[in-house]
């Protein structure tokens, strides 16, 4: 090999190391802020390793822009500096934080809770404020009644003394139900959208409130039998169950070590 081959190779290792080096210093700050997230601390330290990942974003972004196309199709333009906080906000620490439990606690949030929770997430986007959603309580013996309900729809047959144990994951279900009101201007599926909102912002508020929760549903949602037991009318639609209980300590572990990234936003984004 060449003496020039030698030292080419010998600078492309060196700039790889230097890259690894760099990233896991990134890494290791996203991971400490991360623990701050989770302890509820947003102190000068953490807005500062939260400023510095941004102001790093944004150079690469800068680095990364093409410089000779016309305004109309640039793209976004990501040069201002951003005024959001990621940590200091508490309801975008909420968002940015919130994970769904498959497997939820024994506890629950009583009915009185449930209704303030509800009451806080009506102000969903409502094109005529026309509420085309409503909730299911689902405890006890209702769980069974639902697990029948779904054998029923997938024509499932069990043992005597045997039951469906998908609805026992937990000791509380929410269904969401749309329920679309007849209005001119606002279509069904519209409404459909605003009961999804309805159900996101019924995960965010359990999650800031501390509980776990897993928005379930599946292709047995709206089989006959089961809009039966949830009184569905025609134009209705059960849009699944949300399973409600306490995050278990293992999990809070876990979430804690966690440096799983969120998604890049910027494939979210575009111009016209």
């Amino acid at each position: 090999m060449s003496k020039h081959k030698k030292k080419s190779c010998a600078k492309d290792a060196k700039h790889k190391d230097s890259e690894q080096e760099s990233k896991k210093h990134e890494s290791k700050q996203r991971e400490r802020a991360r623990a701050l997230f989770l302890n509820g601390e947003t102190g000068p330290w953490a807005k500062k390793l939260a400023e510095a990942h941004d102001e790093a974003v944004q150079n690469q972004d800068a680095q990364a822009a093409p410089t000779n196309c016309a305004p109309t199709n640039c793209g976004p333009d990501y040069s201002a500096p951003t005024s959001i906080d990621l940590v200091a906000d508490p309801v975008l620490h909420a968002i940015s934080t919130r994970r769904s439990i498959s497997k939820v606690g024994p506890e629950t949030p009583n009915d009185s809770d449930l209704r303030e929770i509800i009451r806080a997430i009506s102000s969903v986007a409502d094109h005529k404020g026309l509420c085309p959603w409503r909730f299911l309580i689902i405890r006890g013996d209702d769980r069974l009644r639902l697990g029948a309900a779904l054998d029923e729809a997938a024509g499932e047959h069990r043992k005597p003394g045997q039951v469906n144990e998908k609805p026992l994951r937990a000791e509380l279900l929410l269904a969401l139900v749309s329920s679309p009101q007849p209005n001119p201007k606002v279509p069904d599926w519209e409404q459909h959208a605003t009961a999804a909102g309805a159900g996101h912002l019924l995960e965010l508020a359990l999650w800031q409130a501390g509980w776990g929760v897993m928005w379930r549903s599946g292709t047995l949602a709206n089989a006959p039998a089961v809009r039966r037991l949830h009184r569905l009318s025609e134009n209705e639609l059960l849009m699944g169950w949300f399973y409600i209980g306490s995050v278990p300590e293992a999990y809070r572990a876990r979430l804690a070590r966690s440096t799983r990234p969120l998604p890049d936003p910027e494939q979210f984004l575009d111009t016209l």
